[in-house]
């Protein structure tokens, strides 16, 4: 069967909302240029268009909105100040409106306030600015045409301005459908979809919970209107999941060496080589035995530790995901309370779920530096046992010795006695 490439339109109805919204102000921008020729005032009908249809994708905070207000009216007529050709003028117009667009849409949701949401990237701006520039060329040709073919039927000049904008800014919010398409995921998402297939065991469970969770949680938030304290917690919730999806890389690819038959393969390894140690006649061959035996216990102590410190991980990893599930229940209960309510509702449990954070790690470190000072004052211990014992084993009995010559005078001397 052969493969069929698709592209998917990411949030429709928000693109559908713009193409709307930006033809009403593009007839709101054909009657502006009607009066203004009666004002005997040179103000281009497809400037006007342009900043209407930018104007209209504006979202975002207070703050956001008076910025690309400002900036849609400025950047779209510099092409004109600077006397440019009318082609490079609405071209250049239209790549100003197409980025405004895509940063409209940012701003929309605050650029730290999406969870588990897609995106758009440096890529969707250099697409969309060019498609709107294009196709604000091609829209400013057609209203042309079509206000020509309006003249012949002596069609009002107030509606053949009006339709001129209407379908000059059509083609621009058409231009922002790149904006659209191939969208960026959110990185603390991709982070664990690029890791789940690293992972196995209770590790891979915890990290599929912990972005099922996040995802809810973006969900939730998408709701919820834009304002700091959802930022916030935005913020803290990409945290505690990017925290989580590195605390389980570390164990990416070492879990699956730690099952239950590893310990097990690894005894039954060491008590054939003490066998076969116990068993050989040659002394050489019985030195090589027993050191790869003990050689083989050190490992076994190792694979010890290796078990103990994943289950400090894996309990600290549980942690991070049971904040995730107590933040998806405290935003579901979020939606239905006032806006100053769920304001301080969203700060409180931002700050909680920081300091939960906060405190089991520390908790988690501190038990983790005690317990490595337990079995490195245990390591210390044995080794010092073990040196002192081969010191000892190195002490032979100290044997008298006799000199020859007094050994061959004593005789004499008893025998000088006897005479």
């Amino acid at each position: 069967m052969a493969n069929t490439a698709v592209l998917q339109l990411h949030q429709r109805e928000t693109f559908e909302r713009n193409v709307t919204r930006a033809l009403v102000a593009g007839a709101g921008a054909g009657v502006l240029a009607f009066l203004t020729q009666k004002l005997h005032l040179a103000v281009p009908l497809p400037f006007l268009a342009l900043v209407a249809a930018a104007l209209a994708c504006v979202r975002g905070g207070m703050r956001d909105r008076l910025m690309l207000a400002g900036l849609a009216i400025v950047l779209p007529a510099l092409p004109w100040l600077f006397g440019l050709s009318a082609a490079w003028s609405v071209g250049l117009a239209g790549v100003a409106a197409g980025a405004l667009m895509v940063k409209a849409r940012i701003a929309e949701k605050g650029e730290e306030g999406s969870v588990a949401s897609d995106r758009p990237g440096p890529f969707h701006y250099v697409a969309t600015a060019l498609a709107t520039g294009g196709l604000a060329v091609a829209g400013t040709e057609v209203a042309n045409v079509l206000s020509a073919r309006m003249a012949d039927v002596a069609t009002p000049s107030v509606l053949s301005f009006a339709v001129s904008g209407v379908v000059i800014a059509l083609f621009a919010g058409i231009g922002s459908i790149a904006s659209h398409i191939a969208l960026a995921s959110d990185p603390v998402e991709a982070r664990c979809e690029e890791l789940l297939p690293q992972l196995s065991g209770e590790f891979e469970g915890q990290i599929a919970r912990a972005l099922s969770l996040y995802r809810q949680c973006g969900t939730q938030l998408a709701a919820l209107p834009r304002e700091a304290a959802r930022e916030e917690l935005a913020r803290t919730l990409s945290k505690l999941t990017k925290d989580a999806a590195d605390l389980a890389a570390e164990w990416a690819g070492v879990e699956a060496q730690l099952h239950d038959s590893a310990h097990s393969d690894l005894k039954k390894e060491i008590a054939e080589l003490k066998k076969s140690a116990a068993a050989a006649r040659d002394a050489v061959a019985r030195q090589q035995l027993e050191g790869a035996a003990s050689s083989l216990e050190e490992e076994l102590e190792r694979l010890g530790e290796l078990k103990l410190k994943r289950e400090r991980v894996l309990a600290k990893l549980k942690s991070q995901v049971a904040l995730l599930e107590r933040a998806r229940v405290a935003l579901i209960g979020m939606r239905s309370s006032h806006a100053t309510v769920r304001a301080a509702e969203m700060s409180a449990v931002s700050r909680k779920l920081n300091a939960l954070a906060l405190a089991q790690s520390d908790e988690a470190k501190l038990a983790h530096e005690v317990a490595t000072g337990a079995e490195l004052k245990a390591s210390e211990v044995a080794k010092a046992d073990e040196e002192v014992k081969k010191a000892m084993e190195s002490i032979a009995p100290v044997v008298p010795v006799t000199s020859e010559p007094e050994a061959a005078a004593a005789p004499k001397t008893d025998e000088s006695l006897k005479n």
